[in-house]
């Protein structure tokens, strides 16, 4: 056992080494000649300027962290020369303003992401074989080489690889050589980014012809909406049409803040809307000269940009008024009162391009404060001029002043609703610090600590040394800085919002993790064994890491559903019905823990890597027979390969338990070749006289005095080495099944309160209690899931094995419930916690993976008490 507790003092102590190293140097380096823009004080002040974005008011550096991230795929923007080296870098709130001021520059810039390579290179076809084209024709190149670059042009796809057997075999010119370099980068793998240009001007062919890249987004988007509605009325998209819709999308968001159109998707709405008498007023004489044109097209042409922008919202008002109470502006005090209520309260804010657009005059007879509005204007200007004339390095005054004068006028426009500058400068804090990616850190290096600790006497504090204790003092500090980091980000988060983490997925994940610290930080205060500790900072290490890397779970505060606004109801229902996830994720990660203990443990007899690898037999060929034909299906075979749907689910199932046979397997045998390396000799060690226990097991459990009786007429056990081994794997494993007893109870107990609690907000919200709805009958599963192993275990009926592996068995229902309803079913009136894109091959495979590791501690365990070959 000292071996064993070397090995998880080495293994704690590689992973505190590599945690401590991943978080100095998460690309925080300085670059030598990289030129750093759009950091300091000046951005940090326009970060500050409140605007109206997807429906709620944020500061203009949330809105640029959202949009830069949606581009580019980081905040921060990193430029690339020809050959892939990084020369400048953009802060968020910089590169969204030049976007503004300076499209032309952005233009010819590497920065929207097109990380798909076949994508890429479809992309980059037509204009590849353009510049291939330029080389054959000069008279400077050999017959030879021109005959090369003759078929690479013919052929239906060009590669890097390809590009670089030319170069290598090519005697052309310099700059031609120089030419084909820069192409081949561009094809590289490792570059991910291509200009807006180059993404307008791209051609791609598509049936008999060739077509601008933009309009076959267009149709792919129409394709897709088709088969969402109708799967039979429609092709299904494949990955890289799907992807080209991803670029398509990042391209139109760039396109709709840096050009002059006028597209509702990219509007930086910097102002509130006049309602004064004055305003009213302007409404009025609006409408007789848009009634004067005859075809409605011809609006935008006819009236002045703020003309145009002021009629939209007297038609979105009317939209929702009764036809009986619709009057124009001026004409009927009662409508004039609501409609003055619904300007200052409800209506979007005006966009920035309109007011740029418009002159003074205009602006002020639509009711904005003559000086105010000249104020702001005056100082656009300058800001602009100033972000022209030294791009990314802005002065601190122009900044100050634009902030300073957009507050006043937006105060004089609207002073009860205007956001305070507290409030900016909240959330503009809470996008700096950004708790929730600094979390994993502290929980990765309570992680590591706290399995140093596991080595010294495992994990028993009362038994450790000084080192073991500091390991396990600085392992408990790291997880309690990473629950605070936690409570403070939910702190900023609610204040920003105004309402409780509850509204999506990313804020479930989260709010996991938190939950899953807390119950171990205190299940660890109260029975001081690490187990516990070092699981919850395992799972809550997990979940936040997953909540800052996939894509799919976007932390961007929204505007809240109708539906969610009862906040009383909601709050209660969803944080007790998502906490209970956080019990039942530390009862499963406590199950991983003594699953490796089973599965790197010593039984009565050693079991030959032959009989290990028995599985194998039928797992190879349902893995290979499956993995045929799920790719079959997919088309990798040809269009006559294709299979149904019925047959796909069919070759899917057997890929995945052929998948779970496979990989259980050789974690077994991983298992056995641990078990020997810290076991060597074993059998070669004398018995010894040990005290004798009483032993568990399925019996009514003995009282105290027949205990003590039994304990005094028995002589002590004589034990040899593999049984003593034995013992003490036991003794490690009995508090594990404890603690996943008790988190088990936990969960059940919250999952029962968060079901019966959601059955009152249903009714309150959709006047039933009870409807099952996908996302009710999950839970319910769920619950009586788990149900199973507690009444079993009580009753006596679950060993300690069992109960180990029904917590990570049962967890795939928590699995199901949380994640499959919202990404992979998406149906039912739970609906505003779905979200498109959950890839239920990506899910199954990490489900079977999951539960190929008891699978495996099974099959060693049932071989090291029976004898395969007998």
């Amino acid at each position: 056992m000292r071996r064993y507790g070397r090995l998880l003092f080495g293994l704690g102590l590689c992973a505190l080494l590599i945690t401590t190293v991943a978080a100095v140097s998460p690309g925080q380096r300085d670059d030598q000649g990289v030129r750093k823009l759009g950091v300091g004080p000046a951005y940090e002040q326009l970060g500050k300027v409140a605007v109206m974005h997807q429906g709620r008011v944020k500061p203009l550096d949330t809105v640029a962290r959202e949009e830069v991230k949606h581009v580019f795929s980081r905040e921060t923007i990193k430029l690339l020369d020809d050959e892939n080296r990084v020369v400048e870098t953009w802060g968020p709130v910089a590169a969204f303003v030049d976007w503004i001021v300076r499209p032309e520059f952005w233009d010819s810039q590497p920065f929207i992401l097109v990380d798909y390579l076949p994508l890429k290179r479809q992309i980059l076809l037509s204009s590849i074989r353009e510049q291939l084209g330029v080389v054959a024709a000069k008279s400077t190149t050999s017959a030879e080489d021109k005959g090369r670059l003759t078929k690479l042009i013919e052929d239906s796809e060009i590669t890097t690889g390809m590009l670089a057997e030319l170069l290598k075999s090519s005697k052309l010119a310099a700059d031609d050589q120089k030419t084909l370099t820069v192409l081949a980068d561009k094809l590289h793998e490792e570059h991910k980014w291509l200009t807006p240009d180059e993404l307008e001007n791209a051609k791609i062919k598509h049936g008999d012809h060739d077509e601008p890249f933009m309009e076959w987004v267009s149709q792919l988007d129409a394709q897709k909406r088709k088969f969402d509605a109708d799967p039979k009325s429609a092709q299904r998209l494949t990955e890289i049409e799907k992807r080209a819709i991803d670029v398509g999308q990042r391209l139109v968001t760039y396109k709709s803040y840096s050009g002059d159109e006028m597209r509702s998707a990219g509007l930086i709405r910097i102002m509130p809307r006049p309602s004064s008498r004055a305003a009213l007023d302007y409404y009025k004489e609006v409408i007789p000269k848009a009634r004067s044109v005859q075809d409605p097209r011809e609006l935008s042409r006819v009236l002045t940009p703020i003309e145009f922008d002021a009629l939209k919202a007297l038609d979105t008002y009317w939209n929702d008024t009764p036809l009986d109470d619709r009057h124009t502006p001026g004409e009927d005090a009662k409508f004039d009162e609501k409609f003055s209520v619904w300007l200052s309260e409800s209506s979007v804010w005006v966009p920035l391009k309109v007011l740029l657009k418009a002159e003074p005059e205009g602006l002020v007879k639509a009711g904005y404060p003559d000086a105010d509005v000249r104020a702001f204007l005056t100082a656009y200007r300058q800001l602009e001029n100033a972000e022209t004339s030294a791009p990314g390095q802005v002065a601190v005054d122009a900044a100050a002043n634009l902030l300073k004068t957009s507050r006043a006028l937006g105060e004089a426009v609207n002073p009860g609703k205007y956001p305070t500058l507290a409030s900016m400068d909240r959330e503009s804090h809470f996008n700096a610090v950004n708790p929730f990616w600094q979390a994993p850190f502290a929980y990765g290096a309570a992680l590591a600590l706290l399995a140093v600790s596991l080595g010294f006497a495992g994990g028993r504090r009362s038994e450790m040394g000084i080192a073991g204790k500091s390991f396990y003092t600085l392992g408990m500090l790291g997880l309690a800085a990473g629950i605070g980091l936690e409570v403070y980000g939910f702190y900023l988060r609610i204040a920003i919002s105004g309402w409780a983490p509850v509204t999506n997925m990313y804020e479930t994940v989260i709010w996991v993790a938190l939950v899953t610290a807390v119950l171990s930080f205190t299940f660890e205060l109260v029975y001081r064994r690490t187990f516990t500790a070092l699981a919850g900072a395992g799972v809550a290490l997990l979940g936040t890491i997953t909540a800052a890397n996939v894509p799919l779970l976007d932390p961007s505060i929204k505007s809240l559903q109708p539906v969610l606004r009862s906040n009383l109801w909601l709050t209660i229902h969803v944080l007790t019905e998502v906490s209970s996830y956080a019990a039942f994720g530390l009862a499963w990660g406590l199950g991983l823990i003594a699953t490796f203990y089973y599965l790197t443990a010593t039984y009565r007899r050693t079991p030959t890597f032959k009989e290990l690898a028995a599985p194998l037999l039928p797992g190879l060929p349902l893995l290979a027979t499956g993995g045929a034909g799920v790719a079959a299906s997919y088309g990798l075979f040809g269009e006559s390969w294709t299979t149904g749907d019925p047959l796909f689910y069919v070759f899917a199932i057997m890929g995945g338990i052929g998948w779970m046979l496979s990989l259980g397997t050789v974690l077994a045998c991983a298992g056995e070749v641990v078990n020997r390396l810290t076991t060597r000799g074993l059998d070669d060690q004398p018995a010894v006289e040990v005290e004798r226990h009483a032993a568990a097991g399925s019996r009514p459990r003995p009282s105290v005095e027949e205990i003590k009786a039994m304990a005094e007429a028995a002589p002590p056990l004589q034990l040899d080495a593999r049984s003593r081994s034995m013992q003490q794997t036991a003794a490690m494993i009995k508090p594990l099944s404890n603690f996943i007893y008790r988190a088990m109870q936990v969960g059940v107990l919250l999952i029962a309160a968060g079901t019966i609690l959601g059955g009152v907000w249903a009714d309150y919200s959709w006047g039933r209690f009870w409807g099952w709805d996908p996302k009710e009958v999950w839970a319910l599963i769920t619950l009586l899931v788990y149900l199973v192993p507690l009444h079993g275990r009580f009753a006596g009926w679950v060993n300690t094995f069992g109960l180990v592996f029904a917590s990570v068995a049962c967890f795939l229902s928590v699995v199901m419930a949380w994640y499959g309803v919202n990404f992979i079913l998406g149906v039912g009136l739970h609906s505003y916690g779905f979200v498109e894109g959950g890839s239920q091959g990506f899910m199954s495979l990490i489900i079977a993976s999951m539960m190929s590791l008891p699978l495996a501690a099974y099959w060693r365990r049932w071989l090291g008490y029976n004898n395969l070959a007998a």
